[in-house]
């Protein structure tokens, strides 16, 4: 009788288990929506600075407002890798990045777009294979899931500090977009 209840309490263990797996998983869908709001919430805000104080800074030895933008592009970009968004369709001079906000935004919204194709072409079984992550010559193999769970939470922290910049000068970040 109690090998009977032992091998009804695994079973149940093992159903319960893999409801909670399933119920836990993220889908390529949830990953695309969730970069959709932070894309708006990023985009929206940097629309929200006015042209003249694109170059200001809170202080040494911060980024000026448009560097800070302009390292979240680089970011999408440099990361795009993960999610296999190929080639850039646009121009990009790291050596030179826009300073102004029509360029500065510009060059902004093509790089999430960027890295939404990449997502655009994956599906939810795509998550699980392993990207290179890492500096050149020291990379790790990681899931492509937690490589993208990386890039969002690199791009919540300099959101951030974007929004700092905002409310320094009295603006009102876009509502906040995430998970």
């Amino acid at each position: 009788m109690i090998r009977k209840h032992r091998v009804f309490f695994v079973l149940a263990l093992c159903l319960l288990g893999g409801q909670t797996l399933s119920a836990q998983s993220i889908t390529i869908e949830q990953v695309r929506d969730a970069w959709g709001k932070m894309s708006n919430m990023v985009v929206e805000s940097a629309k929200l600075m006015p042209a003249e104080h694109f170059d200001f800074t809170p202080g040494d030895p911060l980024r000026d407002f448009a560097a800070q933008l302009n390292h979240t592009t680089r970011s999408n970009i440099g990361f795009s890798y993960s999610v296999n968004a190929g080639r850039l369709d646009f121009k990009v001079d790291p050596k030179n990045p826009p300073q102004d906000k029509a360029g500065v935004v510009d060059l902004l919204e093509k790089s999430f777009a960027h890295f939404a194709k990449g997502l655009d072409n994956l599906s939810t079984e795509d998550l699980e294979q392993t990207v290179p992550w890492g500096p050149r010559g020291n990379q790790k193999q990681i899931t492509r899931l937690k490589a993208i769970l990386i890039v969002t939470s690199h791009l919540q922290r300099e959101h951030g500090k974007t929004m700092m910049y905002l409310r320094a000068k009295g603006i009102q970040p876009a509502p906040a977009g995430s998970w």
